[in-house]
Parts: structure tokens; sequence; C-alpha cells
């Protein structure tokens, strides 16, 4: 029986930047007035097809979106070049392509609205056992959501009006937007 690899979020995980554990080091996060207040503002990333995601920082809250469209937010804290990062919501914007056991997916609609970790659960729950998911793929998609929801931690330096930050060895580069 093949293992289910999980979920898909459509918009969270369209990103380039896939907040998960890092062991690489780099220095020099402190910029001016201490990487919490240099980190504060709205950053950019265009990828080689032309989608963008920007990165807004707000006094130890984020929010990500991707194309123009929310896709995840939280809080972060910041130790040395560490930015830990807790997603608190996804957007239901793009909804959701989840496995459906059997090498498929089902693709599931959410309102445009912001989505909880409990109130992602229970819609994937549900709709995914009407459609007759086997219960041990369920499982498996409600553990990566709940892991998705969990701290995670990347890597990140700051110069200038350049953000760099630095997940499984690759690095993605922001700039500043005014």
């Amino acid at each position: 029986m093949k293992k289910v690899k999980g979920v898909s979020i459509v918009l969270a995980c369209l990103m380039a930047l896939v907040f998960v554990s890092c062991e690489d080091s780099v220095s020099g996060a402190n910029d001016g007035g201490g990487p919490e207040a240099a980190l504060n503002g709205t950053w950019v990333h265009r990828n080689a097809w032309g989608e963008e995601e920007i990165l807004i920082f707000n006094n130890g809250n984020f929010e990500i979106l991707n194309n123009g469209l929310p896709a995840q937010m939280g809080t972060y804290t910041i130790s040395g070049n560490y930015l830990i990062i807790r997603t608190t919501h996804i957007h239901g914007a793009g909804g959701l392509g989840v496995s459906d056991g059997n090498y498929g997916t089902i693709d599931i609609l959410l309102g445009s609205r912001w989505y909880s970790r409990s109130e992602l659960i229970s819609v994937i729950e549900n709709r995914l056992q009407s459609a007759g998911v086997p219960s041990w793929s369920i499982a498996d998609t409600i553990w990566h959501i709940e892991h998705f929801f969990g701290p995670r931690t990347v890597i990140f330096t700051l110069s200038g009006n350049v953000l760099s930050i630095t997940s499984h060895g690759e690095t993605t580069t922001y700039t500043r937007r005014n």
C-alpha cells in the first residue's frame, strides 16, 4: 500500500519559502535597530516563473501572500539568526488539494477567509470522510496539517534592503518594498 504524501496546501505550499528546521549557520542578522525592527516591513521575492511571494513582518506577526492572495499568517520570534515561525491561520482563497489515499487528490474548496488549525482540520476531515477516503489516509493528512502549524525555524540574514532566508540549504532572497 502506498504511503500518502500528505496535504498539499495549494497557496501555502507553492511558496518557495518552506519554514522547516535547518542546521546551517549564518551570521550578521543584527542590522541597525536590531533584527526585530529591521525585519518589519514588506519583502518581495519573484521566482523564475514570475510568481510573486510577499512576506509582511510587523512586530512579531507575519503574513504571506502569493501572487497578491493571502496564504498564511501567524507569529514569529527571533533568536540570533534564527526566525521561529508559528503559523496560526491558513487562508482559503486557493482551496486545498489532499490525497485520497489511492494515488489521486481531492480538491477541497474553502471560503475566502482565514482558517485556524482546528477549523481547517475539521473541514478536511469531514470532506475526506464524506468522499470515502480511508481512515489511515485521513490521519496522515491531519498529521501533515498539524506539522505545518507547528513551530518551524529558518535562518535569516538582513543586509540593507535584502532579506535572505535559508531553509534546507537553499536560500531565497527578498527585497524590501517601499
